[in-house]
């Protein structure tokens, strides 16, 4: 069953969720962060997802993880110990509600 259709996460809920001080370069710098840990989340479930497929199916999981994503990447820009279990769990949870149990490697 899908939810109820939900927005992307944005910059500014981001800098409000780490109370970070809100800036011209900061807002910048989230809103990157936002955007490539979308596209990383996406590209790992399935080449060309689109986020308005991902908000339809589990829209709420899909901030929740980008959200994650992006705060680890923002204190640790080249992920240098890779995803965190809450990013991996999250990942895979958001991949089966996405693929619908369907392996997409066969």
């Amino acid at each position: 069953m899908a939810e109820e259709q939900v927005n992307l996460l944005n910059a500014k809920m981001l800098l409000d969720e780490l109370h970070v001080d809100e800036s011209p370069e900061e807002l910048a710098t989230i809103k990157s962060l936002i955007n490539d840990a979308s596209v990383i989340i996406r590209g790992s479930i399935r080449d060309n997802l689109s986020e308005e497929d991902v908000l339809k199916t589990a829209g709420n999981l899909f901030n929740r993880l980008i959200s994650a994503l992006a705060t680890q990447m923002y204190y640790d820009r080249t992920l240098s110990t890779g995803y965190s279990a809450g990013v991996q769990i999250m990942l895979n949870q958001l991949r089966a509600k996405v693929l619908g149990g369907q392996d997409e490697t066969i």
